[in-house]
């Protein structure tokens, strides 16, 4: 079976990384690939959130060793969740226990088998989608999310727009998480929801004006069929500052006339 998404490979030996390629295009995944920490770090900042599903790694590398990279990974929202293999020769019982706290999700011992490493990398992913699953707050802040949103905006010359999506109290809450997990099947890989109050819930649409925002609300308003308000802000273009994009986005969703 194919499998979707994009995956990066860090390895300062070309060959390596070919082979790692070679196994990974075959059944179907995307790949991305750094030769240094220096470029990995790069390709992380300036990509959206969740556009990499996946990271494969050496240990030891000309400019640091990988606890820096999962660091930069574990401290940024975007990649809070995301897993990291390893695959490296057999690290000792202590280091092995260091990377593990750091964060790294598995390690694959060098030489590997295809079958192995593709096994340890579903078992990350699945892993991964139960943690996320299992969790609303993913580990981080909405005004977290958006000034890491905003730093990469900026390196993008590119909008970020802000979408409150609020639910009438007329709609039981035990149904809130379904109508999320459905209004975030139409969205792109890129955008994020997440609910942040009972009956209120935030969605972040990187590279979208003002247009794209409003174009997200009217899909949600054929998809959810209950009724609820949106509110778009648009980043830099409304405002520059996280907590007051929230907050001109709220109000502009209760200022709003309910959708039926």
């Amino acid at each position: 079976m194919r499998q979707a998404g994009r995956v990066l490979v860090v390895n300062p030996s070309l060959l390596e990384r070919q082979r790692i390629v070679s196994v990974l295009e075959a059944v179907g995944y995307e790949v991305v690939q750094a030769a240094s920490l220096n470029e990995a770090a790069h390709l992380l900042t300036t990509a959206a959130p969740r556009s990499i599903c996946a990271v494969l790694t050496e240990l030891e590398f000309a400019d640091g060793t990988v606890d820096d990279l999962i660091r930069q990974m574990r401290s940024d929202p975007a990649w809070v969740q995301t897993p990291v293999v390893v695959v490296a020769p057999a690290p000792p019982i202590p280091r092995l226990i260091e990377l593990v706290a750091t964060g790294v999700s598995t390690v694959v011992n060098k030489p590997f088998c295809s079958q192995v490493l593709l096994r340890r990398l579903h078992e990350s992913l699945a892993e991964a989608r139960e943690a996320g699953a299992g969790s609303e707050s993913h580990g981080w802040s909405l005004s977290e999310y958006l000034q890491r949103e905003f730093r990469r905006a900026d390196l993008g010359g590119f909008p970020v727009t802000l979408l409150i999506l609020r639910l009438s109290g007329s709609v039981p809450e035990h149904r809130v998480p379904g109508l999320i997990q459905s209004a975030a099947r139409t969205l792109r890989e890129s955008d994020q929801i997440v609910r942040i109050a009972p009956h209120l819930a935030a969605v972040v649409l990187p590279e979208t004006g003002a247009a794209g925002g409003a174009a997200v609300g009217r899909r949600l308003e054929a998809l959810l069929k209950v009724p609820f308000t949106t509110g778009v802000a648009v980043y830099p273009d409304d405002e520059t500052e996280p907590d007051r994009l929230i907050r001109l986005a709220r109000k502009r969703a209760e200022a709003a006339v309910s959708t039926v």
